[in-house]
């Protein structure tokens, strides 16, 4: 159970990248930061992996979908 909640933690901390790069990306905003250029083609690119990652973790911890379980049958 304790995975699901850092599932649940880092989904919202994707989310947040993945709207700061889209509202960046947007923006046409340009910056350096520790020696890589931000441009909006990175910016593009951040927002839609980040925006992956926050879904398949948001899947994950709040499970989406239920293991499909055998029905009927011979014991």
């Amino acid at each position: 159970m304790r995975l699901k909640e850092f599932a649940k933690f880092f989904c919202g901390f994707e989310a947040f990248h993945a709207v700061f790069h889209t509202y960046l990306w947007f923006s046409g905003t340009s910056f350096t930061a520790f020696g890589i250029t931000a441009t909006p083609t990175l910016n593009a690119t951040a927002a839609l992996v980040n925006g992956g990652i926050a879904v398949i973790l948001g899947l994950y911890g709040w499970k989406a979908w239920e293991p499909r379980r055998p029905t009927g049958g011979p014991r």
